[in-house]
């Protein structure tokens, strides 16, 4: 059996966030208040970055950059409509991906929060507008791999305890973004509700742009982790020998 080398200049990294309206009705106190099966909500769509790991992280991404592909519900008769055009994006970069890499390596959805919001949400509505089966979206799901940076970020924060939990976006950008700081998601009824959509679109794109940076520093500080634990086990050896 021959050993297989991933070319990672075909891999793909799609970084996304969505945005949601939740009308008074349907509002919580706690937790995520949008939900793909109340009728009352709307996924106003969102902003996705595809990254390609070889030459797209050599600069930070600008917020305005070209490279962000948006879809947003104001520019599409339905939310059906919109919701079409992002799985036609996630599926063309996935075959992509695939066919890169023999088969063998999926495109990996990456952002903050992803796991217990976006993915769902998508996935879901996938189903509520039967553009899926239920088996098909599925299967579709487990096309992909996913990197929540909230996850990714754990072992680079100090913990007291023995507990490992996701970090919070305010703790991402107070350790990776100094002075940078974003409000709620649930500032973008109030702005979707006063038709400001230019606002929702760059704190959207913002946020792929922030997001992008915090991948890239974790990264880099796991890659120090592993220089000083290499160093670490060299002058053990010479202290030993």
């Amino acid at each position: 059996m021959r050993n297989f080398s991933i070319n990672h200049h075909d891999c793909r990294i799609i970084f996304l966030d969505l945005e949601f309206y939740v009308p008074e009705s349907s509002r919580r106190t706690k937790g995520l208040s949008y939900n793909p099966w109340d009728p009352d909500c709307k996924l106003l769509g969102g902003s996705f970055f595809v990254a390609n790991p070889t030459k797209d992280f050599e600069s930070p991404l600008d917020t305005d950059s070209d490279q962000i592909q948006s879809f947003w519900l104001w520019d599409y008769d339905s939310e059906k409509a919109l919701l079409i055009d992002i799985f036609n994006l996630l599926k063309q970069v996935n075959q992509d991906a695939k066919e890169g890499n023999d088969g063998r390596v999926s495109a990996t959805l990456c952002g903050i929060g992803i796991i217990s919001s976006d993915i769902p949400v998508i996935f879901d509505l996938l189903k509520r507008y039967e553009i899926l089966s239920n088996a098909e979206a599925f299967y579709f799901q487990t096309e992909f791999r996913v990197i929540d940076v909230s996850n990714l970020a754990i072992p680079t924060f100090n913990h007291s305890s023995m507990f490992a939990y996701p970090k919070t976006k305010k703790d991402l950008l107070t350790k990776y973004i100094s002075g940078k700081k974003f409000e709620s998601g649930t500032a973008v009824w109030n702005l979707y509700e006063k038709e400001q959509y230019n606002e929702i679109e760059y704190r959207t794109n913002d946020e792929i742009s922030c997001t992008h940076k915090i991948y890239a520093e974790i990264l880099n500080n796991y890659k120090l982790f592993k220089r000083l634990e290499k160093e670490d086990k060299r002058n053990r050896y010479k202290e030993n020998n």
